[in-house]
């Protein structure tokens, strides 16, 4: 062995040790985040699908729900169900290892575990603990990622179906990963064998695509109604949200690593499927930020990818560097987290945030203060969808939204019978807000209104009787039947549980076969 391959084999046993102390120092500050962290509103949502598994919710394929019933089965509390979240970017950095090793020389192997420390060292690699519908996305999409960038190198026709079908996974996670889906085709249309495996793809892809396809002309379109329509009628046209994904995204990827992309291009762009990959879903979240603003959480999916990217053109102790800078920025994150943990909410300044902070920690004790004298037999039930997840993940009872709610999250259409509480007693609680009692008293009979303060959280509460199911369909469900779920006239409606449930079948068009109306000859 000459001295080069010497000091490469040291440089590659120093990277990997690197690689290892990166992975126990975040694996410790994730599981104190999965066992400290207090459960959020949208983990408490997601939850509940896990209580009732189905092949489809009412706003997301049902990945994530699938996921969260099979780690029921070894518990309910928040490490067990933020268990997969916890090992997701751990996993992910060996998959940036992994695929860095298959596109570099071997000489650059310290390159390719280093740029999985630098991966797993970010902020949001650590912290992203909590449940998701990204948490499944991200993993299928990494796996989809890998198997294609493969497939090209190699020109492996059963790889390329294999990445077709994690896409398919990746697609009952979350529709983003059509985003990916172009990328692959874009890419494919410069390939001699475009054909082929776009086929392949496809067959993948398809058998798990149609689940979704059937769930939704079976469920009032839930999905392409939430998506597509209902979340975007204030989209609008905005240069502030474009400058806003461009600085999330040197945020995400950080300002060093973004720079050094940006500045050495020439390293990585001659990996094209693996650029592709990359560069094609950012390219069309940055249209699409023109319009409306992109979230954290929808990229991530697409984030090792930079890091693959990273190691092609980045040196090896330029990578350590970057580790200790990723170290130093994790430190105000790591106070702050901190503080949301463990220290007294007093310190914040906000009247309105110490409150959520307070409801989201002793949320045991809440539930206990709100339904101590709710007369026998009565319904819990609040007015907004993140507290009624939360105090029913901790009352361990389906908590309804009363009322007409929001277009988002709006799974009380498909979980919530409200023929069932005819007559029944019912109690409204809503933190902070003042309850008028007169939108209830077509309703209710005998409405009640009372102030209570648990764990120093305020609290107005609402109780009335004889609960009147044919008023609440005819004013709140109606509402919800004309402003929720005008199924676009194209679409094909074979069942709508929600209309046919309530008698609103004329409203969300039950029966009407859409452009299948003119084939099938009706």
């Amino acid at each position: 062995m000459n001295s080069n391959e010497v000091r490469a084999s040291i440089q590659v046993g120093q990277a990997r040790r690197m690689f290892w102390f990166v992975v126990l120092v975040t694996g410790l500050v994730k599981l104190c985040m999965a066992r400290y962290f207090p459960i959020t509103g949208d983990e408490a949502f997601f939850d509940q699908w896990a209580n009732f598994p189905g092949w489809g919710y009412y706003d997301h394929p049902p990945m994530i729900g699938w996921w969260l019933w099979i780690l029921h089965h070894f518990g309910d509390g928040p490490v067990v169900i933020r268990s997969a979240t916890v090992a997701l970017t751990t996993v992910i950095s060996f998959g940036v290892v992994y695929l860095a090793k298959r596109l570099m020389p071997m000489h650059d192997e310290a390159k390719a575990w280093l740029a999985g420390a630098v991966y797993l060292s970010l902020p949001v690699s650590w912290y992203g603990v909590f449940v998701t519908t990204d948490t499944p996305l991200i993993f299928f999409t990494g796996v989809s990622i890998a198997f294609y960038v493969i497939a090209i190198r190699r020109e492996s026709a059963p790889t390329m179906f294999l990445s077709g079908v994690f896409l398919g996974l990746a697609f009952l996670s979350k529709y983003f990963a059509v985003l990916l889906g172009l990328a692959f085709g874009i890419h494919l249309l410069f390939h001699r064998k475009r054909f082929q495996y776009i086929g392949l793809l496809l067959l993948g892809v398809l058998p798990l695509a149609a689940i979704n396809v059937v769930y939704n002309a079976t469920h009032c379109w839930n999905n392409i109604m939430f998506n597509l329509v209902n979340r975007n009628e204030d989209a609008a046209l905005g240069w502030h949200n474009l400058a806003l994904f461009l600085a999330m995204m040197t945020y995400l990827i950080s300002p060093w690593a973004t720079w050094r992309l940006i500045r050495n291009a020439g390293g990585w762009r001659s990996h094209r499927a693996l650029s592709a990959a990359f560069l094609i879903p950012m390219g069309l979240f940055l249209l699409l930020s023109l319009e409306k603003t992109i979230g954290l959480h929808w990229v991530l999916g697409f984030l090792p990818v930079a890091f693959v990217m990273l190691a092609a053109c980045t040196p090896a102790h330029t990578l350590k560097k970057f580790i200790g800078f990723n170290a130093l920025l994790g430190i105000p994150h790591l106070l702050f987290f901190g503080a949301l943990m463990f220290a007294n909410p007093a310190i914040w300044p906000k009247p309105g945030f110490r409150e959520d902070v307070r409801f989201h920690r002793y949320t045991d004790e809440i539930v206990v203060g709100l339904t101590e004298d709710m007369p026998a037999g009565a319904v819990l039930t609040t007015m907004a969808y993140s507290p009624a997840a939360l105090l029913s993940y901790h009352y361990g009872q389906y908590v309804p939204v009363f009322g007409p709610g929001k277009y988002h999250a709006r799974n009380d259409d498909v979980f919530v019978d409200w023929r069932t509480m005819a007559g029944k007693a019912i109690r409204i609680v809503s933190k902070g807000e003042p309850i008028d009692p007169a939108v209830y008293q077509n309703y209710l009979s005998h409405v009640r209104v009372s102030e209570k303060t648990i764990a120093e959280v305020p609290f107005y509460i609402v109780d009335g009787d004889d609960f009147n199911y044919e008023a609440f369909r005819n004013v709140v469900l109606r509402e919800a039947a004309e402003k929720y779920y005008k199924i676009p006239k194209p679409l094909p409606v074979f069942a709508c549980p929600f209309g046919e449930r309530y008698g609103f079948e004329k409203e969300c068009r039950v029966g009407d076969m859409g452009v299948l109306k003119g084939i099938l000859g009706r």
